[in-house]
Protein backbone atom coordinates (compact mmCIF):
# COMPACT_ATOMS: atom_id res chain seq x y z
CA UNK A 1 0.00 0.00 0.00
CA UNK A 2 1.77 3.27 -1.33
CA UNK A 3 1.37 6.30 1.14
CA UNK A 4 2.94 8.64 -1.25
CA UNK A 5 0.74 9.88 -4.25
CA UNK A 6 2.00 8.17 -7.55
CA UNK A 7 4.58 10.58 -9.69
CA UNK A 8 4.16 12.05 -13.05
CA UNK A 9 6.57 11.12 -15.06
CA UNK A 10 8.07 14.84 -16.27
CA UNK A 11 9.26 14.02 -20.33
CA UNK A 12 5.95 12.52 -20.58
CA UNK A 13 5.21 15.49 -22.98
CA UNK A 14 8.42 15.56 -25.01
CA UNK A 15 7.62 11.52 -25.69
CA UNK A 16 4.19 12.61 -26.64
CA UNK A 17 5.61 15.34 -28.74
CA UNK A 18 8.42 12.71 -30.41
CA UNK A 19 5.43 9.56 -30.36
CA UNK A 20 3.68 11.77 -32.86
CA UNK A 21 6.53 13.01 -35.04
CA UNK A 22 7.39 9.15 -35.53
CA UNK A 23 3.56 8.94 -36.27
CA UNK A 24 3.84 11.82 -38.78
CA UNK A 25 7.25 10.53 -40.13
CA UNK A 26 6.04 6.57 -40.86
CA UNK A 27 2.54 8.28 -42.88
CA UNK A 28 5.73 10.51 -45.31
CA UNK A 29 7.50 7.44 -45.51
CA UNK A 30 4.32 4.99 -46.56
CA UNK A 31 3.30 8.10 -48.82
CA UNK A 32 6.85 8.52 -50.61
CA UNK A 33 6.74 4.59 -50.88
CA UNK A 34 3.24 5.12 -52.73
CA UNK A 35 4.98 8.12 -54.87
CA UNK A 36 7.64 5.62 -56.03
CA UNK A 37 5.50 2.76 -56.84
CA UNK A 38 3.05 5.26 -58.95
CA UNK A 39 6.41 6.62 -60.31
CA UNK A 40 7.94 2.98 -61.49
CA UNK A 41 4.33 2.46 -62.81
CA UNK A 42 4.55 5.11 -65.21
CA UNK A 43 7.92 4.61 -66.56
CA UNK A 44 6.96 1.09 -67.06
CA UNK A 45 3.90 1.97 -68.76
CA UNK A 46 5.94 4.64 -71.27
CA UNK A 47 8.47 1.92 -71.66
CA UNK A 48 6.09 -0.20 -73.01
CA UNK A 49 4.81 2.54 -75.30
CA UNK A 50 8.52 2.95 -76.32
CA UNK A 51 8.69 -0.53 -77.17
CA UNK A 52 5.43 -0.97 -79.11
CA UNK A 53 6.44 2.41 -80.88
CA UNK A 54 9.73 0.28 -82.30
CA UNK A 55 7.67 -2.53 -83.15
CA UNK A 56 5.43 -0.14 -84.87
CA UNK A 57 8.67 1.25 -86.67
CA UNK A 58 10.15 -1.64 -87.31
CA UNK A 59 6.93 -3.54 -89.23
CA UNK A 60 6.78 -0.38 -91.15
CA UNK A 61 10.06 -0.78 -92.44
CA UNK A 62 9.46 -4.28 -93.52
CA UNK A 63 6.51 -3.48 -94.90
CA UNK A 64 7.96 -0.76 -97.05
CA UNK A 65 10.91 -2.96 -97.98
CA UNK A 66 8.65 -5.70 -99.26
CA UNK A 67 6.49 -3.15 -100.95
CA UNK A 68 9.61 -1.80 -102.49
CA UNK A 69 10.46 -5.26 -103.74
CA UNK A 70 7.46 -5.22 -105.43
CA UNK A 71 8.36 -2.14 -107.16
CA UNK A 72 6.36 0.56 -105.59
CA UNK A 73 5.49 4.20 -107.10
CA UNK A 74 7.09 7.25 -105.93
CA UNK A 75 3.93 8.76 -104.25
CA UNK A 76 3.47 5.63 -101.88
CA UNK A 77 7.15 5.46 -101.47
CA UNK A 78 7.03 9.45 -100.00
CA UNK A 79 4.44 7.96 -98.21
CA UNK A 80 6.23 5.20 -95.89
CA UNK A 81 9.33 7.25 -95.71
CA UNK A 82 6.99 10.03 -94.12
CA UNK A 83 5.27 7.79 -92.39
CA UNK A 84 8.99 6.61 -90.48
CA UNK A 85 9.70 9.63 -90.05
CA UNK A 86 6.76 10.30 -87.78
CA UNK A 87 7.58 7.07 -86.19
CA UNK A 88 11.03 8.34 -85.63
CA UNK A 89 9.91 11.46 -84.46
CA UNK A 90 7.10 9.72 -82.04
CA UNK A 91 10.01 6.75 -80.44
CA UNK A 92 12.56 10.08 -79.95
CA UNK A 93 9.93 12.00 -78.17
CA UNK A 94 8.61 8.74 -76.04
CA UNK A 95 12.42 8.14 -75.47
CA UNK A 96 12.39 11.67 -74.11
CA UNK A 97 9.23 10.90 -71.85
CA UNK A 98 10.96 7.69 -70.40
CA UNK A 99 14.19 9.66 -69.56
CA UNK A 100 12.11 11.96 -67.82
CA UNK A 101 10.56 9.43 -65.51
CA UNK A 102 13.42 7.84 -64.83
CA UNK A 103 14.71 11.43 -63.28
CA UNK A 104 11.13 11.12 -61.72
CA UNK A 105 11.78 7.70 -60.27
CA UNK A 106 15.29 8.32 -58.97
CA UNK A 107 13.56 11.45 -57.08
CA UNK A 108 10.95 9.49 -55.64
CA UNK A 109 13.80 7.02 -54.58
CA UNK A 110 15.87 9.88 -52.54
CA UNK A 111 12.73 11.15 -51.05
CA UNK A 112 12.22 7.39 -49.79
CA UNK A 113 16.00 7.88 -48.40
CA UNK A 114 15.12 10.36 -46.65
CA UNK A 115 11.83 9.70 -45.34
CA UNK A 116 13.64 6.27 -43.98
CA UNK A 117 16.18 8.57 -42.70
CA UNK A 118 14.29 10.70 -40.73
CA UNK A 119 11.98 7.81 -39.53
CA UNK A 120 14.98 6.27 -37.87
CA UNK A 121 16.28 9.59 -36.46
CA UNK A 122 12.52 10.27 -35.29
CA UNK A 123 12.40 6.43 -33.89
CA UNK A 124 15.94 6.84 -32.16
CA UNK A 125 14.76 10.40 -30.45
CA UNK A 126 12.05 8.15 -29.01
CA UNK A 127 13.64 5.10 -28.00
CA UNK A 128 16.15 7.44 -25.59
CA UNK A 129 13.00 8.89 -23.82
CA UNK A 130 11.39 5.53 -23.47
CA UNK A 131 14.61 4.24 -22.41
CA UNK A 132 15.17 7.18 -19.56
CA UNK A 133 11.19 6.71 -18.44
CA UNK A 134 11.88 2.68 -17.93
CA UNK A 135 14.85 3.91 -15.96
CA UNK A 136 12.81 6.59 -13.84
CA UNK A 137 10.17 3.76 -13.09
CA UNK A 138 12.96 1.56 -11.81
CA UNK A 139 14.24 4.26 -9.61
CA UNK A 140 10.53 5.47 -8.24
CA UNK A 141 9.30 1.76 -7.69
CA UNK A 142 12.78 1.05 -6.02
CA UNK A 143 12.53 4.02 -4.06
CA UNK A 144 9.17 3.52 -3.08
CA UNK A 145 9.74 -0.16 -2.17
CA UNK A 146 12.30 1.39 0.01
CA UNK A 147 10.08 3.73 1.49
CA UNK A 148 7.19 1.23 2.31
CA UNK A 149 10.14 -1.27 3.72
CA UNK A 150 11.46 1.75 6.17
CA UNK A 151 7.17 1.77 6.73
CA UNK A 152 6.88 -2.05 7.50
CA UNK A 153 10.28 -1.54 9.99
CA UNK A 154 9.11 1.39 11.93
CA UNK A 155 5.66 -0.91 12.50
CA UNK A 156 7.43 -3.77 13.45
CA UNK A 157 9.64 -1.40 15.61
CA UNK A 158 7.51 -0.08 17.61
CA UNK A 159 5.24 -3.03 17.84
CA UNK A 160 8.48 -4.93 19.54
CA UNK A 161 8.72 -2.18 21.67
CA UNK A 162 5.09 -1.69 22.82
CA UNK A 163 5.30 -5.65 23.17
CA UNK A 164 8.35 -5.66 25.84
CA UNK A 165 7.02 -3.24 27.85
Amino acid sequence: MSVVAKEKYKLQPVLDVRDRAKQDAARLLATRREQLAAAEIKLKHRKQILADCHLRQATAQERMAAEFEQGLDARTMLTHRTHLADLRRTEQELAAQVDVERRAVRGAEAEVEKAVAALIEVSRDVRVIEKHREGWRERTRRGEQLREQKIGDEIGAATYRRNRQ
